[in-house]
């Protein structure tokens, strides 16, 4: 989705990284129009879908790496 609405970038522009919840929350799946369409399409409460993502190992904010 991301892709689609921002073209490649390193990190999506609506990963944002939450200080108190000590982790990253996506701004579309929050969002009013697009929400459904997001969580539908990015398996919300399934899981990550890239198994071979090493940063689930060390969730850390990364907006300075």
């Amino acid at each position: 989705m991301s892709h689609r609405k921002y073209g490649y970038t390193r990190r999506c522009p609506d990963l944002n990284w939450d200080d108190v919840q000590g982790r990253y929350l996506c701004r579309l799946m929050g969002d009013v129009t697009e929400g459904d369409d997001a969580k539908r399409q990015l398996f919300e409460g399934q899981g990550c879908c890239a198994p071979l993502m090493t940063w689930r190992d060390d969730v850390r904010n990364r907006d300075n790496d």
